[in-house]
């Protein structure tokens, strides 16, 4: 009975990996992904754990995803792509952005973006992927 089990839930991961999109962390190559332009703000600076405790808010722009996606990236000791562990639905979107993309998310529009995807950096990056966008916002058209 434990291995039917066993076996069942391999199968249903499987399954919800084979309905996500396919994304590398690798600045050559580009990702197509699609969902709502959202805010979200996270603690800042000094220690990025509670803004209710003197850290500054840092309200940034976010794409929740219409689906999820299997970020695939660099294993740099065994020289090759990898899955990370976990499936991606909220992204945070870096860059310098005209005023109106914070519009556009407050009224949580749907965009597309084609964008490099990489894996966060610093205490500013509130995912464990970002995309680059740098304006490369396309808003859809209903």
């Amino acid at each position: 009975m434990i291995s039917f089990f066993l076996i069942f839930s391999f199968f249903l991961q499987v399954s919800s990996y084979a309905n996500s999109i396919e994304c590398w962390s690798d600045s050559s190559k580009s990702c197509l992904l699609s969902g709502s332009l959202e805010l979200h703000t996270y603690p800042g600076r000094p220690n990025y754990q509670d803004i209710k405790k003197g850290d500054e808010a840092e309200t940034g722009l976010y794409l929740k995803l219409d689906q999820p996606i299997i970020i695939y990236f660099k294993d740099w000791i065994d020289k090759k792509e990898v899955p990370a562990n976990e499936k991606i639905s909220l992204m945070q979107i870096a860059g310098d952005f005209d005023d109106k993309f914070f519009r556009i998310a407050e009224k949580k529009n749907h965009v597309s973006i084609h964008s490099p995807v990489f894996e966060s950096q610093t205490g500013h990056h509130h995912t464990h992927f970002l995309i680059d966008a740098n304006n490369n916002i396309v808003v859809d058209k209903k």
